[in-house]
């Protein structure tokens, strides 16, 4: 009876220990229907940047979770992420970290996952891509594991009424998160939906929480190692 509570509550310490240094994460959360369109009269100042009806290129959330030796990256829209090979539909997201960038790109049902080493200047093809529903996401190994940490992470989504090289027209509709990555010289129009000052890390835009960031609070792994160091003390003591 005894050996059976010992390996029990061994069991208990190793899963408290295991899950007690996960996750570290970075959370982009862009609101619906602020996606960007472009016309095709040549007019960079006609912008507009409410456009709602795009939901499959609408951005609702980023995310970046780093997780033991792997960092798995997200994008989620409202509508459903386009498989099509015909669809014109391009998606891309970038995390940085402080070793190295990963990417995915994604356009017409295919796609790839990349990581840049700017220190080696190398690009290592180690991602992992999986389409489901609503969510475009990438499983990366973590080359600078255990000494790298999350910088940002941000994307873009972005349809073409045409492409190739019998296109005829430059029109097409573009969302960006968080809105801090809206290029200044596509909302200095003065049209809502993106940000005033350009690439400056911070929404100031106006549109209450069109972006938020969440990190990881420092510290919080911490109880789980305390509450698995306190059940071996405890074990150790009775088997004396």
């Amino acid at each position: 009876m005894k050996r059976w509570i010992y390996g029990v509550v061994c069991s208990v310490v190793v899963v408290l220990i295991g899950t007690s240094f996960t996750v570290a994460a970075e959370t982009v959360t862009d609101p619906t229907g602020d996606v960007w369109h472009h016309p095709n009269n040549g007019t960079e100042g006609s912008w507009s940047g409410t456009v709602t009806n795009k939901p499959n290129i609408d951005i609702t959330q980023i995310s970046a979770i780093m997780n033991g030796g792997k960092i798995t990256i997200n994008l989620t829209v409202a509508g459903t992420i386009d498989k099509s090979s015909s669809s014109n539909v391009y998606y891309a997201v970038t995390c940085n970290t402080t070793d190295s960038m990963y990417h995915i790109q994604w356009v017409n049902g295919n796609g790839q996952g990349y990581q840049s080493i700017p220190s080696e200047h190398t690009v290592v093809s180690n991602g992992i891509l999986n389409v489901s529903g609503n969510t475009l996401s990438a499983v990366f190994t973590i080359l600078g594991y255990p000494n790298a940490t999350m910088v940002d992470v941000w994307g873009t989504a972005t349809q073409y009424a045409q492409t190739g090289p019998g296109a005829t027209t430059r029109e097409y509709w573009e969302d960006w998160a968080p809105n801090s990555k809206v290029p200044s010289s596509v909302n200095s129009s003065g049209n809502t939906g993106g940000n005033t000052g350009g690439n400056t890390g911070g929404n100031t835009d106006g549109n209450t929480g069109a972006n938020t960031t969440g990190k990881k609070t420092p510290g919080f792994e911490v109880a789980p190692v305390l509450a698995a160091v306190a059940v071996a003390t405890i074990l150790l003591r009775r088997r004396r």
